[in-house]
């Protein structure tokens, strides 16, 4: 594995394993490794507590990520796992010095507790569903007969999650941030995208991509040419510089 390599630790949207970043991991080939971070109770850990607060949440899976950070890295998160993302990068800057390349938060606006009336994680679950399908929210297996079960008990467990966060306005990283967003996602509005600034004291980008809220599904290369762009061009130009001097 190349020196000079980026690591891109993808965090899973609400309901999912995180091995739906899984067809991502060859596609960059040894310069941006891409590492899913598997919540509890899903994917790799099926037996181990489902959490509906934000601080057990990332308790378990902090030591994972901080041990991971062994060579320069950025943050990649989707809803729920945009929230988490943002969340992980402050930790990892206040507890352990290591400040992100980029961090990418998709599909999410500034982490907030939302209004009572969009509050959907003590619902039924034909109920929360009506209500997640308004805005174009139900994730991938939520409605298979075969996966439903299992993957209607994590929704609302991130459901819930999300609904009780309360952002510490401390919270402001170091790193530069790129806002994601699909053209036709109704979920998240343009005020809610532009909030994030108040998380970074670095510059903030907005990227637009094809599709609705699940974008990261249909337009996967488009965020692959993104990350490409963002992580691997900038290190081969640090590495040539470094060279250029070296020459002198």
């Amino acid at each position: 594995m190349s020196d000079s390599s980026v690591r891109l630790f993808c965090l899973p949207f609400e309901g999912v394993s995180a091995g739906v970043y899984l067809p991502w991991c060859e596609a960059l080939g040894p310069s941006v490794v891409v590492t899913p971070v598997e919540l509890p109770g899903r994917g790799r850990h099926p037996r181990t507590r489902l959490h509906s607060r934000m601080e057990p949440l990332l308790a378990d899976v902090m030591p994972y990520v901080a041990r991971m950070c062994d060579r320069p890295f950025a943050l990649y998160g989707h809803g729920f796992g945009a929230l988490v993302a943002y969340e992980i990068a402050a930790r990892l800057e206040w507890e352990h010095d290591a400040v992100a390349e980029r961090l990418y938060v998709s599909g999410a606006g500034l982490p907030h507790r939302p209004a009572p009336d969009r509050a959907v994680g003590g619902l039924p679950d034909t109920e929360m569903l009506r209500r997640l399908g308004e805005h174009g929210r139900i994730p991938p297996g939520a409605r298979d007969p075969r996966r439903a079960a299992r993957v209607l008990t994590a929704l609302r467990a991130d459901r819930t999650v999300l609904e009780t966060y309360r952002r510490d306005p401390r919270h402001v990283v170091h790193c530069p941030v790129t806002v994601m967003t699909g053209r036709d996602d109704r979920s998240v509005t343009a005020a809610d995208l532009a909030g994030w600034r108040r998380c970074t004291r670095r510059p903030l980008r907005t990227e637009t991509f094809p599709g609705g809220h699940y974008f990261p599904l249909t337009a996967g290369w488009e965020l692959l040419d993104t990350f490409g762009r963002d992580l691997i061009r900038p290190q081969a130009a640090r590495r040539a510089m470094a060279a250029s001097a070296a020459a002198y």
